[in-house]
């Protein structure tokens, strides 16, 4: 019997930079840059949720949990993102999987 559930994804993510970058600064600029893609009806459609707990300042990595319909926006979005804090970076995505385990760095 079919379900109304939308399955979910978990996508680890890497800052590269000079300088470590908070968890904030993170945050904002990942938000921004996904609503710029796929506007505020894809945002919420998406359902893009940061697992607050998973974000490490020093080696600049996190998860997000997101609908799996939107995974490829999410990564093509985190090529749109140069700068955070006026500072040049790069983020990129490092694993994707249905479980949070699988993608802990």
């Amino acid at each position: 019997m079919p379900t109304l559930r939308e399955n979910k994804r978990y996508i680890s993510f890497d800052v590269t930079s000079e300088t470590e970058i908070d968890y904030k600064s993170a945050k904002e600029a990942i938000n921004t840059s996904f609503t710029n893609y796929v506007g505020t009806l894809g945002v919420s459609k998406a359902g893009i949720i940061f697992v607050d707990n998973s974000y490490n300042t020093k080696t600049r990595s996190g998860i997000i949990k997101i609908n799996n319909k939107y995974v490829d926006h999410l990564k093509a979005s985190f090529a749109l993102i140069n700068k955070i804090n006026k500072q040049p970076v790069i983020v990129k995505s490092l694993k994707c999987s249905g479980m949070i385990n699988k993608v802990k760095i």
